[in-house]
Protein backbone atom coordinates (compact mmCIF):
# COMPACT_ATOMS: atom_id res chain seq x y z
CA UNK A 1 0.00 0.00 0.00
CA UNK A 2 1.29 3.39 -1.13
CA UNK A 3 2.00 5.75 1.93
CA UNK A 4 1.05 9.38 1.80
CA UNK A 5 3.07 12.44 1.71
CA UNK A 6 0.78 14.54 2.77
CA UNK A 7 -0.48 13.91 5.97
CA UNK A 8 -2.03 16.38 8.78
CA UNK A 9 1.27 16.05 10.95
CA UNK A 10 3.42 16.89 7.90
CA UNK A 11 1.54 20.12 6.65
CA UNK A 12 1.35 21.53 9.90
CA UNK A 13 5.03 20.80 10.58
CA UNK A 14 5.79 22.81 6.78
CA UNK A 15 3.30 25.44 7.81
CA UNK A 16 5.35 26.18 11.30
CA UNK A 17 9.08 25.98 9.44
CA UNK A 18 7.10 28.34 6.50
CA UNK A 19 6.54 31.26 9.66
CA UNK A 20 9.37 31.12 11.57
CA UNK A 21 11.49 31.10 8.19
CA UNK A 22 9.40 34.11 6.99
CA UNK A 23 10.08 36.08 10.09
CA UNK A 24 13.29 35.33 9.70
CA UNK A 25 13.85 36.62 6.41
CA UNK A 26 11.34 39.97 7.28
CA UNK A 27 14.42 41.25 9.65
CA UNK A 28 17.39 39.67 8.40
CA UNK A 29 18.31 43.10 5.79
CA UNK A 30 17.02 45.17 8.50
CA UNK A 31 19.59 44.29 11.45
CA UNK A 32 22.19 46.20 11.08
CA UNK A 33 20.58 49.52 10.06
CA UNK A 34 18.00 48.81 13.08
CA UNK A 35 21.64 48.56 15.37
CA UNK A 36 22.65 52.30 13.67
CA UNK A 37 19.36 53.34 14.39
CA UNK A 38 19.66 52.78 17.89
CA UNK A 39 23.32 54.48 18.01
CA UNK A 40 25.57 51.89 16.96
CA UNK A 41 28.37 52.92 15.01
CA UNK A 42 28.49 50.60 12.18
CA UNK A 43 30.65 48.03 12.21
CA UNK A 44 29.26 47.16 15.84
CA UNK A 45 25.75 47.05 14.41
CA UNK A 46 27.36 44.85 11.64
CA UNK A 47 28.28 42.67 14.31
CA UNK A 48 24.67 41.86 14.72
CA UNK A 49 24.29 39.81 12.29
CA UNK A 50 27.79 37.58 13.41
CA UNK A 51 26.69 37.21 16.67
CA UNK A 52 23.37 35.36 15.72
CA UNK A 53 25.19 33.09 13.25
CA UNK A 54 27.86 32.28 15.59
CA UNK A 55 25.27 31.62 18.74
CA UNK A 56 22.99 28.90 16.11
CA UNK A 57 26.55 27.73 15.05
CA UNK A 58 27.53 26.85 18.95
CA UNK A 59 24.46 25.28 19.66
CA UNK A 60 23.58 22.80 16.75
CA UNK A 61 25.87 19.73 18.17
CA UNK A 62 24.37 20.40 21.51
CA UNK A 63 20.39 20.89 19.58
CA UNK A 64 20.61 17.38 18.04
CA UNK A 65 21.53 16.05 21.44
CA UNK A 66 18.87 17.46 22.95
CA UNK A 67 16.24 15.99 19.80
CA UNK A 68 17.24 12.90 19.99
CA UNK A 69 17.50 12.78 24.11
CA UNK A 70 13.98 14.54 24.40
CA UNK A 71 10.77 14.75 22.90
CA UNK A 72 11.07 16.29 19.77
CA UNK A 73 7.56 17.69 19.28
CA UNK A 74 8.30 19.36 22.75
CA UNK A 75 11.75 20.93 22.17
CA UNK A 76 10.23 22.10 19.00
CA UNK A 77 7.34 24.19 20.51
CA UNK A 78 9.96 25.83 23.21
CA UNK A 79 12.50 26.76 20.67
CA UNK A 80 9.74 28.46 18.78
CA UNK A 81 8.55 30.31 21.99
CA UNK A 82 12.17 31.62 22.89
CA UNK A 83 11.88 32.94 18.62
CA UNK A 84 8.61 34.70 19.68
CA UNK A 85 10.22 36.47 22.88
CA UNK A 86 13.24 37.50 21.16
CA UNK A 87 10.82 38.91 18.86
CA UNK A 88 9.26 41.48 21.36
CA UNK A 89 12.54 41.36 23.03
CA UNK A 90 13.60 43.32 19.56
CA UNK A 91 10.69 45.89 20.32
CA UNK A 92 11.84 46.99 24.34
CA UNK A 93 15.26 46.80 24.00
CA UNK A 94 16.84 50.34 24.81
CA UNK A 95 19.98 49.92 23.45
CA UNK A 96 22.53 48.09 21.29
CA UNK A 97 23.94 45.94 24.43
CA UNK A 98 20.33 44.88 24.99
CA UNK A 99 20.36 43.57 21.15
CA UNK A 100 23.41 41.79 21.35
CA UNK A 101 21.93 39.27 24.18
CA UNK A 102 18.59 39.08 22.39
CA UNK A 103 20.23 38.55 19.25
CA UNK A 104 22.18 35.79 20.78
CA UNK A 105 18.92 34.25 22.16
CA UNK A 106 17.43 34.19 19.16
CA UNK A 107 20.36 32.42 16.94
CA UNK A 108 20.23 29.92 20.11
CA UNK A 109 16.89 29.29 19.84
CA UNK A 110 16.49 29.42 15.46
CA UNK A 111 19.53 26.60 15.74
CA UNK A 112 17.32 24.35 17.88
CA UNK A 113 14.56 24.98 15.95
CA UNK A 114 15.80 24.38 12.78
CA UNK A 115 17.71 21.22 13.56
CA UNK A 116 14.51 19.74 15.67
CA UNK A 117 12.40 20.72 12.66
CA UNK A 118 13.67 18.54 9.94
CA UNK A 119 14.53 15.69 12.65
CA UNK A 120 10.65 15.48 13.19
CA UNK A 121 10.31 15.47 9.51
CA UNK A 122 12.39 11.97 9.16
CA UNK A 123 9.37 10.49 11.91
CA UNK A 124 6.53 11.98 9.73
CA UNK A 125 8.07 11.21 6.10
CA UNK A 126 7.78 7.63 4.71
CA UNK A 127 11.08 6.35 4.31
CA UNK A 128 10.05 6.00 0.33
CA UNK A 129 9.50 9.79 0.49
CA UNK A 130 12.22 11.38 2.56
CA UNK A 131 13.68 13.64 0.50
CA UNK A 132 10.70 14.58 -1.69
CA UNK A 133 9.25 15.88 1.62
CA UNK A 134 12.47 17.11 2.54
CA UNK A 135 12.48 19.11 -0.73
CA UNK A 136 8.87 20.60 -0.51
CA UNK A 137 9.35 21.47 3.42
CA UNK A 138 12.47 23.48 2.19
CA UNK A 139 10.25 25.69 -0.29
CA UNK A 140 9.23 27.36 2.51
CA UNK A 141 12.97 28.84 2.80
CA UNK A 142 12.79 30.04 -0.94
CA UNK A 143 9.40 31.71 -0.38
CA UNK A 144 10.18 33.44 2.67
CA UNK A 145 13.92 34.64 0.87
CA UNK A 146 12.09 35.68 -1.88
CA UNK A 147 9.39 37.44 -0.39
CA UNK A 148 10.31 38.30 3.22
CA UNK A 149 12.85 40.85 3.04
CA UNK A 150 10.99 43.22 0.68
CA UNK A 151 8.02 42.62 3.00
CA UNK A 152 10.06 43.28 6.26
CA UNK A 153 11.16 46.78 4.60
CA UNK A 154 7.75 47.62 3.21
CA UNK A 155 6.19 47.29 6.97
CA UNK A 156 9.42 49.36 8.54
CA UNK A 157 9.13 52.12 5.86
CA UNK A 158 5.31 52.59 6.71
CA UNK A 159 4.88 51.49 10.88
CA UNK A 160 8.50 51.66 11.89
CA UNK A 161 10.99 48.79 13.58
CA UNK A 162 9.08 47.99 16.40
CA UNK A 163 5.36 47.46 14.95
CA UNK A 164 7.31 45.22 12.37
CA UNK A 165 9.01 42.84 15.20
CA UNK A 166 5.72 42.69 16.82
CA UNK A 167 4.27 41.56 13.38
CA UNK A 168 6.66 39.33 13.11
CA UNK A 169 6.09 38.03 16.54
CA UNK A 170 2.43 36.94 15.81
CA UNK A 171 3.35 35.36 13.04
CA UNK A 172 5.75 33.50 15.05
CA UNK A 173 3.07 32.85 17.49
CA UNK A 174 1.51 31.02 14.78
CA UNK A 175 4.08 28.59 13.84
CA UNK A 176 3.65 27.17 17.87
CA UNK A 177 0.01 27.05 17.21
CA UNK A 178 0.82 24.80 14.06
CA UNK A 179 3.20 22.54 16.32
CA UNK A 180 0.47 22.27 19.21
CA UNK A 181 -2.30 20.83 16.48
CA UNK A 182 0.69 17.83 15.90
CA UNK A 183 0.22 14.61 17.32
CA UNK A 184 1.91 14.12 20.43
CA UNK A 185 3.15 10.46 19.24
CA UNK A 186 4.04 9.96 15.45
CA UNK A 187 2.98 6.47 13.73
CA UNK A 188 3.53 3.66 15.22
CA UNK A 189 5.56 1.94 11.92
CA UNK A 190 7.90 4.88 12.83
CA UNK A 191 7.66 5.33 16.62
CA UNK A 192 9.66 8.20 18.04
CA UNK A 193 13.40 6.35 18.89
CA UNK A 194 15.23 8.39 21.43
CA UNK A 195 18.47 7.81 22.90
CA UNK A 196 18.86 5.10 25.65
CA UNK A 197 19.19 6.22 29.11
CA UNK A 198 22.61 5.04 29.29
CA UNK A 199 23.92 7.35 26.43
CA UNK A 200 22.29 10.69 28.58
CA UNK A 201 25.33 12.19 28.82
CA UNK A 202 27.37 14.94 26.84
CA UNK A 203 30.43 13.02 24.79
CA UNK A 204 31.71 14.06 21.07
CA UNK A 205 30.22 10.88 19.82
CA UNK A 206 26.55 12.55 21.00
CA UNK A 207 26.89 15.95 19.48
CA UNK A 208 28.79 14.73 16.05
CA UNK A 209 27.33 12.42 13.84
CA UNK A 210 31.27 11.31 12.51
CA UNK A 211 29.77 8.77 9.32
CA UNK A 212 28.05 12.37 7.95
CA UNK A 213 31.22 14.89 8.26
CA UNK A 214 31.68 13.99 4.48
CA UNK A 215 28.49 14.80 3.31
CA UNK A 216 28.52 17.70 5.77
CA UNK A 217 31.21 19.52 4.69
CA UNK A 218 30.53 18.98 1.25
CA UNK A 219 27.45 20.01 1.76
CA UNK A 220 28.56 23.07 3.31
CA UNK A 221 30.52 23.91 0.14
CA UNK A 222 26.96 24.92 -1.27
CA UNK A 223 26.47 27.37 1.68
CA UNK A 224 29.93 28.94 1.11
CA UNK A 225 29.10 29.49 -2.91
CA UNK A 226 26.06 30.72 -1.57
CA UNK A 227 27.67 33.18 1.27
CA UNK A 228 30.25 34.65 -1.41
CA UNK A 229 27.65 35.32 -3.60
CA UNK A 230 25.37 37.11 -1.86
CA UNK A 231 28.54 38.76 0.01
CA UNK A 232 30.30 39.62 -3.39
CA UNK A 233 28.14 39.18 -6.54
CA UNK A 234 26.77 43.07 -6.65
CA UNK A 235 30.53 44.38 -5.89
CA UNK A 236 31.85 42.74 -9.08
CA UNK A 237 29.01 43.69 -11.30
CA UNK A 238 29.17 46.99 -10.14
CA UNK A 239 33.05 47.08 -11.28
CA UNK A 240 32.31 45.48 -14.86
CA UNK A 241 29.59 47.54 -14.86
CA UNK A 242 26.78 45.24 -15.51
CA UNK A 243 23.27 47.02 -15.19
CA UNK A 244 20.71 44.42 -13.60
CA UNK A 245 22.03 42.30 -11.52
CA UNK A 246 19.56 41.71 -9.34
CA UNK A 247 17.75 39.46 -11.92
CA UNK A 248 20.54 37.07 -10.73
CA UNK A 249 18.79 36.94 -7.37
CA UNK A 250 15.29 36.67 -8.92
CA UNK A 251 16.13 33.86 -11.53
CA UNK A 252 17.90 31.67 -8.54
CA UNK A 253 15.13 32.09 -6.62
CA UNK A 254 12.87 31.29 -9.16
CA UNK A 255 14.80 28.30 -10.30
CA UNK A 256 15.76 27.26 -6.86
CA UNK A 257 11.60 26.77 -6.23
CA UNK A 258 11.24 24.77 -9.51
CA UNK A 259 13.88 22.41 -8.45
CA UNK A 260 13.03 21.89 -4.70
CA UNK A 261 9.79 20.76 -6.12
CA UNK A 262 10.94 17.99 -8.44
CA UNK A 263 14.40 16.72 -6.97
CA UNK A 264 12.58 14.85 -4.49
CA UNK A 265 11.75 12.55 -5.83
CA UNK A 266 14.93 11.87 -7.89
CA UNK A 267 16.72 11.73 -4.76
CA UNK A 268 14.69 8.79 -3.41
CA UNK A 269 14.98 7.15 -6.85
CA UNK A 270 18.76 7.35 -7.75
CA UNK A 271 22.59 6.96 -6.74
CA UNK A 272 23.90 9.97 -4.23
CA UNK A 273 26.92 9.78 -6.19
CA UNK A 274 25.62 10.51 -9.59
CA UNK A 275 23.29 13.19 -8.24
CA UNK A 276 26.06 14.46 -5.99
CA UNK A 277 28.64 14.67 -8.70
CA UNK A 278 26.53 16.44 -11.44
CA UNK A 279 25.86 19.02 -8.41
CA UNK A 280 29.09 19.85 -7.92
CA UNK A 281 29.85 20.58 -11.27
CA UNK A 282 26.88 22.40 -12.26
CA UNK A 283 28.10 24.84 -9.11
CA UNK A 284 31.28 24.89 -10.11
CA UNK A 285 30.45 26.40 -13.44
CA UNK A 286 27.99 28.46 -12.01
CA UNK A 287 31.59 29.72 -9.99
CA UNK A 288 33.15 30.14 -13.28
CA UNK A 289 30.29 32.17 -15.29
CA UNK A 290 29.81 34.52 -11.87
CA UNK A 291 34.30 34.44 -12.02
CA UNK A 292 34.33 35.71 -15.81
CA UNK A 293 31.11 36.96 -16.82
CA UNK A 294 30.94 40.61 -18.38
CA UNK A 295 27.60 40.61 -19.42
CA UNK A 296 24.00 40.33 -17.74
CA UNK A 297 23.09 36.87 -19.62
CA UNK A 298 26.41 35.04 -18.45
CA UNK A 299 25.66 36.02 -15.09
CA UNK A 300 22.03 34.60 -15.15
CA UNK A 301 23.07 31.50 -16.89
CA UNK A 302 25.48 31.25 -13.78
CA UNK A 303 22.18 32.00 -11.51
CA UNK A 304 20.32 28.99 -12.78
CA UNK A 305 23.71 26.60 -12.60
CA UNK A 306 23.81 27.64 -9.09
CA UNK A 307 20.34 26.99 -7.93
CA UNK A 308 20.27 23.82 -9.69
CA UNK A 309 24.15 22.70 -7.94
CA UNK A 310 22.94 23.74 -5.09
CA UNK A 311 18.75 22.45 -4.94
CA UNK A 312 19.69 19.35 -5.49
CA UNK A 313 23.01 18.89 -3.92
CA UNK A 314 22.02 20.00 -0.66
CA UNK A 315 18.85 17.75 -0.18
CA UNK A 316 20.43 15.24 -1.24
CA UNK A 317 23.51 15.14 1.10
CA UNK A 318 20.95 16.50 4.11
CA UNK A 319 18.84 12.95 2.95
CA UNK A 320 21.76 11.06 3.20
CA UNK A 321 23.15 11.67 6.48
CA UNK A 322 19.94 11.33 8.24
CA UNK A 323 19.45 7.82 6.27
CA UNK A 324 23.46 7.65 7.45
CA UNK A 325 22.56 6.75 11.20
CA UNK A 326 20.35 5.09 13.38
CA UNK A 327 16.93 6.21 13.83
CA UNK A 328 18.20 7.32 17.15
CA UNK A 329 20.60 9.77 16.13
CA UNK A 330 18.69 11.39 13.14
CA UNK A 331 18.92 15.30 15.11
CA UNK A 332 22.85 14.31 15.58
CA UNK A 333 23.08 14.13 11.93
CA UNK A 334 20.72 17.17 11.03
CA UNK A 335 22.95 19.31 13.75
CA UNK A 336 26.11 17.91 11.91
CA UNK A 337 24.65 18.76 8.76
CA UNK A 338 23.72 22.25 9.39
CA UNK A 339 27.41 22.47 11.63
CA UNK A 340 28.98 22.41 7.71
CA UNK A 341 26.66 25.17 6.05
CA UNK A 342 27.29 27.26 9.25
CA UNK A 343 30.81 26.69 9.19
CA UNK A 344 30.66 27.10 5.00
CA UNK A 345 28.82 30.25 5.47
CA UNK A 346 30.41 31.75 7.87
CA UNK A 347 33.48 31.11 6.92
CA UNK A 348 33.09 31.62 2.83
CA UNK A 349 32.65 35.44 2.20
CA UNK A 350 35.55 36.27 4.69
CA UNK A 351 38.59 34.07 3.03
CA UNK A 352 37.10 34.87 -0.07
CA UNK A 353 36.86 38.95 0.93
CA UNK A 354 40.80 38.22 1.51
CA UNK A 355 41.29 36.64 -1.74
CA UNK A 356 39.20 39.23 -3.55
CA UNK A 357 41.54 41.82 -1.58
CA UNK A 358 44.19 40.71 -3.11
CA UNK A 359 43.44 39.08 -6.37
CA UNK A 360 39.98 40.43 -7.67
CA UNK A 361 36.50 38.78 -8.18
CA UNK A 362 37.83 37.04 -10.94
CA UNK A 363 39.92 35.16 -9.17
CA UNK A 364 38.30 34.55 -6.16
CA UNK A 365 35.07 32.88 -8.13
CA UNK A 366 37.60 30.89 -9.86
CA UNK A 367 39.15 29.81 -6.25
CA UNK A 368 35.83 28.78 -5.01
CA UNK A 369 34.99 26.54 -8.39
CA UNK A 370 38.53 25.15 -7.81
CA UNK A 371 37.65 24.17 -4.43
CA UNK A 372 34.41 22.40 -5.26
CA UNK A 373 36.03 20.36 -7.94
CA UNK A 374 39.00 19.03 -5.52
CA UNK A 375 35.87 18.39 -2.89
CA UNK A 376 34.42 16.37 -5.79
CA UNK A 377 37.46 14.21 -6.51
CA UNK A 378 37.78 13.78 -2.88
CA UNK A 379 33.95 12.88 -2.02
CA UNK A 380 33.88 10.30 -5.47
CA UNK A 381 37.28 8.95 -3.24
CA UNK A 382 35.05 8.59 0.05
CA UNK A 383 32.06 6.95 -1.71
CA UNK A 384 34.47 4.50 -3.32
CA UNK A 385 36.08 3.60 -0.39
CA UNK A 386 32.57 2.91 1.58
CA UNK A 387 31.23 0.90 -1.00
CA UNK A 388 28.43 3.64 -1.37
CA UNK A 389 28.84 4.27 -5.49
CA UNK A 390 25.88 2.71 -6.97
CA UNK A 391 24.19 2.10 -4.06
CA UNK A 392 21.39 4.29 -2.49
CA UNK A 393 17.79 2.60 -2.84
CA UNK A 394 16.57 1.27 0.27
CA UNK A 395 18.41 2.99 2.61
CA UNK A 396 21.79 2.51 1.46
CA UNK A 397 23.74 6.02 0.68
Amino acid sequence: MKKRLFTKNYILLMLSGLAVSFGYSMIAPLITPYGVSLGSDLATAGALTGIFSIAALIIRPFSGYASDAFEKRNICILSTFLITVTMLGYCIAPGIKTMFAVRILHGIAFGIQGTVNIAILYEYLPKEHLAEGIGYYSLGQVISQVCGPGLGIEIKDKYGYKQLFAIISIITAFAIVFMLFTDKRVAAEKPQKRLPKEKFRFSIGNMIAFPCIVYALIGGLFSLENGVINSFLVLAAEERKIVGISLFFTVNAAVLFVIRMTVGKVVDRHSITMIVNVSLLTSAAAMLAAGGGKNLWIMLAAAVLKAVGQGTGQITLQTACMKKVDAQKVGIATSTFYIGADLGQGLGPVICGKISDYSGYTTMFYCVAALIVIAMAGFNLYQKKENNYSKFKGGFV
